[in-house]
């Protein structure tokens, strides 16, 4: 899975206080998407006047500390109508700068969480190419040359495998679209103060951001099979985003699929984080809690101080120092297992 989240705003005047807060949204956004992908990290940002794109093979933790990364967030102005961020968990295509999103194509910047898996005859029908492995990037190069909702949903509806998007034309900086289906989440929520759309996969994430800026919205999940459309120049005390039937078939993963080498990931490396590294990304702000509070270790369920534990971020659970080796150890040891039987099926094969 990867993780897209950003924004979509009218441009307006700002106080310092409201653009802070706009950009501290991107930042936690950024941060807790890394959950669903440590991969890649990327932004663009979109205006009247033109477009910033920035994305490294970095985790957005790591990146939130440089300055690279910071002098990309001081972009963000009141002139910023849309921002497309993308944290990758690479499956096809190797872990490089150009491989992350957001794809910028002739027509469009888009970002992408799932699977393509009918791209080659898509990419044939409409005589496309694409410039990296990436099967993100062919969704963004069969919709160049359409404008037109009609002929985005007819594009789209023929598309097969696992999808949340997040995009938007060139032409059009004033106009996001967002759209997924059944296998992939994707949450909104409307700060009518900021006349500000944010979404992001995960609604979890979007509220803890919305909690750390001080920010008042619901955050509700978009229907699937629904194409939305959000203009910005239509925001007032509601987003009035229009939305379309848009069905992207989902893929019959019964079928014997041929990936080519080093294609799917999915057993990630134990990432632990130190209690004073996660206080440096302002986790524990507000929440009472600090190095002398105790909790729980999730393995062994004794009860430690926060500044000895550790958090691993895929399962999302605070553990001992102990428990920690031996959550690694077992890592290590799934790995080895699995490269011998792969070891074994080749010479089986031989």
């Amino acid at each position: 899975m990867c993780g897209i989240y950003g924004f979509a705003k009218q441009e307006q005047l700002m106080t310092s206080l409201e653009r802070h807060k706009l950009r501290g949204m991107v930042m936690d956004l950024a941060y807790q998407n890394q959950a669903r992908g440590r991969d890649g990290t990327g932004l663009a940002l979109l205006s009247r006047t033109g477009s910033v794109v920035f994305k490294e093979a970095t985790p957005s933790s790591e990146l939130l500390k440089t300055e690279r990364f910071q002098k990309v967030i001081r972009m963000i102005t009141e002139s910023t109508q849309i921002c497309l961020g993308h944290t990758r968990l690479a499956t096809i295509g190797s872990v490089k700068n150009r491989h992350c999103h957001p794809f910028q194509t002739d027509d469009y910047f888009g970002v992408h969480n799932g699977h393509f898996m009918n791209r080659e005859e898509l990419l044939k029908e409409y005589q496309k190419t694409t410039n990296t492995p990436v099967d993100s990037e062919a969704i963004f190069r069969v919709l160049d040359g359409e404008s037109r909702t009609g002929g985005i949903v007819s594009k789209l509806s023929k598309m097969e495998g696992d999808f949340a998007l997040g995009f938007a034309r060139k032409s059009a900086p004033h106009v996001l679209y967002l759209v997924h289906n059944s296998e992939r989440p994707l949450h909104v929520a409307y700060v009518t103060k900021l006349k500000t759309l944010f979404w992001s996969s995960d609604g979890d994430h979007l509220k803890y951001a919305l909690v750390r800026n001080h920010l008042k919205a619901s955050v509700w999940e978009i229907k699937t099979d629904h194409l939305y459309t959000a203009d910005v120049r239509n925001f007032n005390g509601r987003s009035n985003m229009k939305k379309t039937v848009c069905k992207m078939e989902s893929y019959a993963w019964e079928q014997n699929t041929l990936w080519d080498e080093d294609d799917f990931h999915p057993d990630r490396e134990p990432r632990l984080f130190s209690y004073e590294e996660l206080d440096g990304f302002g986790c524990f702000q507000n929440s009472g809690l600090d190095e002398r509070s105790k909790i729980p270790c999730a393995q062994c369920r004794e009860t430690s101080e926060a500044g000895k534990l550790f958090y691993e971020e895929m399962s999302g659970q605070f553990l001992c120092e102990d428990c920690s080796f031996d959550y690694v150890y077992n890592f290590e040891e799934r790995r080895n297992k699995t490269r011998e039987e792969e070891e074994l099926h080749q010479l089986e094969v031989i």
